[in-house]
């Protein structure tokens, strides 16, 4: 019932031509003791948050276009800015942010990177999923509640958009007592102290067609190649927040000159605290370290090194003790280390363990195996039938461009590529064609090279994936993302032998208990990494419905979606699905050639 009157009374995601406006309705979902008289310049929602007062709505107007920057590269920005505008808010607001598309000749949507969407998985952001992309000139409003604590961001769900700088921060405080490691830090100042990193190509990706693996050419902080400052007063300990917001497959390590850090939160939940100097950051984790202003008074390099497709990059920025003229800094330049890569200092997200314990206990738990690697694909030109065929007729299989294109192949989970809905899955599923689909695990017995691959869950069912990375056709690791949902990683491992691993070779370690699996104390992560011949395990329990995707986005690059859609089932009010945008007769470019 409570979810229910949640997604009546935060019906969003409105058109120009709109039915009705989220501005007019009052939200009802705290018990509200107070009002919030905390003064705001601004007008925004960065402030000190409260017990028992009112949510806010945070109300932002992005418009998205092409530009020319200062050193003549062509670039997407939000509101003339890339990264994006921050959003900080406090948890339980409501964010509204009605988006503009300006970029002629694209459709873009916008993914909001950790958040569960509870109660509005329409607000997601996948197109032909969740909602219908924003097409060029016209206007999508999105509206959820801010409903966890944390450090997240938003970005296009295209990987060509977000590499082209349609990316931002968003940060959802909460009043401090809440905060599980308060007590290791004096100054939480997440607007000022929160490190976004990004990467720059030679060229923009929007558009480009010809299907070229580019590689950026630089990595930036918080937009900047060596600028960005962070300052701190002496003698304090500080609250940094480090966002991977690189869409390719960039792992980042980040250290901070003559500073250790300590970890305290991954993908914005809380872990326990392990001191380090160095973290690694895969493409859209998340980690909130705590770094402590007791050295000598000075300037201090924070220096960020690429690795996978960023190898050999490297950016700075600055650490600053008030008082301290950083011109010096700039003119001495940074000092590298060459023990950069000494695995042994190096803290990854998925090796930390949950501050509490929280576990997914199911003596029955399903696992589900969900075998990625890459294929080349073997077919001659007269294997496509070019000709205008009607649905009525059969079909031989397709094969799209990108599969020609990349000599080394496609990723593929379960020898399969995802395809998105002709139709909205979410809101009408009754006009997604049924011969388009296939359920994960008989993937075999569709007989095209994509599917809209779905695995069905129900409600409070306890699912177990395994994520196997089987490298016979590369040696890459794959960083994947579900959305809606921070599930456990139980269990993360490599063949002991180097070689490829396939689905019995797994099951024979699994059953010869091979693979130890933590479900004491597991981290939750949306955001994980599967090794180059190896495994990560995950569990979820789905606790609200919506279709949600897993998905390798940087294995898309130029190529074919990996992905399959979690679909948990989920009752969406009829007054609700009449308010969002229809979609009409728009179709994506990979379904019409299908």
């Amino acid at each position: 019932m409570k979810l229910l009157v949640f997604c009546l009374i935060i019906i969003a995601n409105v058109s120009n031509n709109g039915k009705a406006s989220i501005e007019t309705i009052v939200p009802a979902t705290t018990n509200v003791l107070l009002s919030d008289t905390t003064r705001n310049s601004d007008k925004s929602c960065y402030r000190p948050c409260k017990f028992n007062v009112k949510p806010r709505r945070c109300q932002y107007n992005f418009k998205i276009e092409p530009t020319l920057e200062a050193d003549g590269k062509a670039a997407l920005v939000i509101n003339a800015i890339t990264p994006g505008p921050p959003i900080h808010v406090c948890v339980n607001d409501i964010v509204i942010v009605k988006v503009q598309n300006k970029v002629p000749g694209q459709d873009i949507t916008l993914h909001w990177h950790g958040v569960e969407q509870k109660g509005t998985p329409y607000m997601d952001g996948v197109p032909m999923v969740t909602q219908c992309p924003i097409a060029f000139g016209s206007t999508y409003e999105y509206a959820f509640i801010a409903s966890s604590p944390g450090t997240f961001f938003y970005h296009a769900n295209s990987v060509s958009h977000q590499s082209d700088g349609v990316y931002g921060s968003l940060i959802v405080d909460q009043p401090q007592p809440l905060e599980p490691h308060s007590s290791l830090y004096d100054f939480d100042k997440s607007k000022d102290h929160t490190i976004l990193l990004g990467a720059r190509f030679s060229e923009l990706l929007t558009g480009n067609l010809n299907g070229k693996h580019l590689r950026p050419d630089s990595i930036v902080v918080n937009g900047e190649k060596k600028s960005s400052k962070i300052f701190v007063i002496p003698g304090y300990a500080y609250r940094l927040r480090f966002v991977n917001a690189v869409a390719v497959e960039c792992p980042l390590v980040v250290d901070i000159e003559q500073h250790d850090m300590v970890v305290i939160a991954s993908d914005s939940k809380p872990v326990r605290p392990v001191s380090t100097n160095k973290v690694l950051l895969y493409p859209g984790e998340r980690m909130d370290v705590v770094v402590n202003a007791a050295r000598k008074n000075g300037g201090y390099w924070v220096n960020v090194y690429g690795l996978g497709i960023c190898e050999g990059l490297i950016a700075h920025g600055m650490f600053l003790y008030s008082g301290f003229n950083y011109t010096s800094l700039l003119h001495q330049g940074p000092t590298l280390t060459s023990e950069l890569l000494n695995s042994e200092t190096i803290i990854q997200g998925q090796h930390l363990l949950s501050l509490q314990d929280q576990t997914y206990y199911n003596k029955d738990v399903k696992t589900i195996y969900l075998g990625v690697d890459r294929y080349v694909i073997p077919f001659e030109d007269n294997d496509n039938d070019y000709r205008y065929i009607s649905d009525g007729v059969p079909k031989k299989t397709f094969y799209p461009a990108a599969v020609s294109l990349h000599d080394n192949g496609v990723v593929q989970i379960n020898n399969k590529n995802f395809l998105y809905p002709n139709g909205l899955y979410l809101l009408k599923p009754q006009n997604v064609n049924p011969d388009s689909a296939c359920n994960v695990g008989e993937e075999a017995n569709h007989k095209q090279l994509q599917c809209l691959q779905v695995l069905k869950i129900l409600d409070k069912q306890v699912v177990e994936l395994a994520l196997v990375n089987e490298g016979f056709g590369s040696n890459d690791s794959y960083t994947f993302h579900i959305h809606g949902y921070s599930a456990q990683v139980v269990a993360t491992g490599r063949t002991s032998n180097g070689k490829p691993i396939s689905k019995r070779d797994f099951s024979l370690l699994d059953k010869n208990g091979k693979i130890k699996r933590n479900i004491q104390n597991p981290p939750l992560k949306d955001t994980i990494v599967v090794p180059n011949k190896g495994y990560t395990i995950i569990r979820l329990k789905p606790d609200h419905g919506g279709s949600w995707m897993l998905e390798c986005r940087s294995c898309s690059f130029f190529s074919l979606p990996a992905a399959i859609l979690i679909d948990v089932p989920q009752s969406i009010p009829k007054a609700v699905i009449d308010v969002l945008p229809k979609c009409g007769s728009y179709r994506p470019v990979d379904v019409l050639l299908n």
